[in-house]
């Protein structure tokens, strides 16, 4: 029961009652404020908290060397080569950062687009080449295109069709339940807590019940975790296809 409420006054009116006499002063007898309204402080300028001048409120943090990095990759590669051996207590340097620099993904664009193919004398770039000279014709192409267009002879769309007989139409909310965004943050909660994790899959359909993100994350993020698979319900499916 909220304090404050009665038959005649339910938690909902009190609080409009509230909204309606908040956010003013509050004064005594002799008419002096004992409290200022809200963000209506009559505090002189000066009087307040300062925050010390300082330069290292501009340097940095926490910084580390190259040589203590490169050693606290190496030591982490040991120990993640050994299955008995567990880290319960995570470092704060960011996992991102023992990642080895010359395995992480880079892109080629050198290599298909050299520099002096795109740029200067000898550059080799085409040009868009436009079969219409005007807006117009540009839209009046496109409208044909639109008109001409038959579902029927695109291979594409047949093969990509739903052909189970079930419609587009609106989904019920229990087909999605347990996939809010306050679920999986309930879900991180966890793994970050966790030392192991066990991965309960279905031995009906063990690629189709995978978290793959799960599994992303743990890699990426907390390589020092330990990662479990346990198959469910074996005993439905028979035990050669269990085996294989």
């Amino acid at each position: 029961k909220v304090p404050g409420t009665n038959f005649y006054t339910d938690a909902k009116k009190l609080k409009m009652k509230k909204m309606l006499k908040g956010g003013k002063a509050t004064y005594d007898r002799s008419g002096k404020i004992i409290k200022e309204a809200q963000f209506q402080s009559r505090l002189a300028p000066g009087t307040q908290v300062r925050i010390e001048p300082n330069r290292r409120w501009f340097e940095n943090t926490r910084v580390i060397q190259q040589k203590d990095l490169t050693a606290f990759r190496d030591a982490m590669a040991t120990q993640l080569k050994d299955p008995n051996t567990f880290l319960l207590h995570r470092n704060k340097l960011p996992m991102a950062l023992l990642t080895d620099p010359a395995n992480a993904p880079r892109m080629h664009i050198l290599d298909t687009n050299p520099f002096g193919d795109t740029f200067g004398p000898k550059a080799q770039r085409k040009r868009p080449q436009l079969h219409v000279e005007s807006l117009n014709e540009l839209k009046t192409e496109s409208d044909k295109k639109v008109d001409d267009y038959a579902f029927d002879k695109d291979a594409g769309a047949l093969a990509n069709a739903d052909h189970s007989g079930m419609g587009n139409g609106a989904r019920d909310f229990i087909f999605g339940a347990g996939q809010s965004r306050r679920i999986w943050g309930e879900l991180y909660k966890v793994i970050d807590s966790s030392d192991v994790i066990i991965h309960v899959l279905d031995a009906r359909d063990p690629e189709g019940t995978r978290c793959r993100n799960v599994e992303k994350y743990l890699k990426k993020e907390c390589s020092h975790k330990h990662l479990i698979f346990l198959l469910n319900k074996c005993d439905l499916i028979p035990t050669k296809v269990l085996v294989s």
